[in-house]
Parts: C-alpha cells; sequence; structure tokens
C-alpha cells in the first residue's frame, strides 16, 4: 500500500511538471531514489548526472591473443577492480572489463543491493574511462543493471560489439591504469 501510494505521488508530480514544461523526470528519480530502467553496457555520448559514484584506478591489468585459424589473432586487454566497494546499500566485489582488438566490449561485475527503503533496489554499474599511454581518452563505457534488494552478491555480465574506430586502431597503445568508477543510482 505505502508503495502504491509513493507511485501515485511520482505519477502527479511528474504529470504537474510536464504540465509546466518542466523535464522533471530526472529530479524526481534522484530525490526519491527511483530508476525505472537500466544502463545498456555502451560508449557514453556525454556525461551522466550521476547521483552516487566513488573512483578509483584498476588494482590489476592483463591482456593476451587469441588464435582465431584464417581470421588472424585477436587481442585484447583487461582491467580488473577486486573490490569490495560500498555506496550506501550498493555493494560490489570484483568488476572486470575486457576490450578486444576487433572492437567487441565485455563487461563482469559481482554486485548486491541492501536496500532498506521503499523502492526495490537500485541500478548499479561501472564506468571505465580508456586511455592511451599518453593520456588520451579513447572513450569511456559504462554498464548498469538493475539490482534488487536482498539478493545474496551475483555475478552481472554483458557484452556489446562496439564500431569504435579510435579504438581498433590504438589498441595496441592502450595504458595499464584506467580510472573506474561504480555508480549507485
Amino acid at each position: 500500500m505505502i508503495w502504491s501510494v509513493a507511485s501515485k505521488l511520482v505519477s502527479n508530480l511528474a504529470d504537474d511538471a510536464k504540465k509546466k514544461g518542466v523535464d522533471g523526470d530526472n529530479i524526481l528519480k534522484k530525490t526519491f531514489g527511483l530508476s525505472s530502467e537500466g544502463i545498456p553496457i555502451g560508449r557514453e555520448d556525454e556525461p551522466v548526472g550521476y547521483v552516487r559514484w566513488k573512483a578509483q584506478n584498476n588494482d590489476a591489468s592483463s591482456q593476451g591473443v587469441l588464435n582465431e585459424g584464417a581470421k588472424g589473432e585477436l587481442r585484447w586487454r583487461e582491467y580488473l577492480w577486486t573490490g569490495p566497494a560500498t555506496i550506501d546499500e550498493c555493494d560490489w566485489g570484483a568488476v572486470r572489463w575486457r576490450f578486444y582488438s576487433n572492437g567487441l566490449v565485455c563487461f563482469d561485475a559481482r554486485m548486491s543491493n541492501m536496500s532498506g527503503t521503499l523502492d526495490y533496489g537500485d541500478i548499479q554499474g561501472h564506468r571505465i574511462e580508456l586511455r592511451e599511454k599518453n593520456g588520451l581518452l579513447l572513450g569511456v563505457w559504462i554498464a548498469g543493471f538493475f539490482v534488487r534488494r536482498s539478493l545474496p552478491q551475483r555475478g552481472f555480465a554483458s557484452s556489446f560489439v562496439d564500431d569504435h574506430e579510435p579504438l581498433k586502431i590504438h589498441f595496441a597503445d592502450i595504458d595499464d591504469s584506467h580510472l573506474g568508477a561504480w555508480v549507485c543510482l
């Protein structure tokens, strides 16, 4: 019942804002800690208005080569944040990003949510700024999932094929250390 009342309140406030010509959806979601959709893995075109986040450089990195027979070799670089990390009710274990020379980007994280509020959970994710050794920013990628409250820490994984030419061209020049941020919306 409480959830129903809160939902109607948010809907009414959103309708009032639309009538006034105000884009209040993001403000309401930030205020009440609600999110209706996840953040798909992909490259950021503009900075997202994060509510709660913290960042640090990766703990470890590795690289390798896969032999694809007639197609040649496929190189990869992997970055690991060993965790644990906590922002309010959002918890992370290890976070792993892997980039391939053909443009494939893979993400894997262990996450849980111990929310005690009216919401059923939060959008949790991680973001990485991929740079060359000389500091040139190749791109910013983010992955996010809706993590339900009161679940034990679970694995969340996703992959995305991105035809991002700077990543392909400068793959050999990627640095070993990158800034990554835990995000809780």
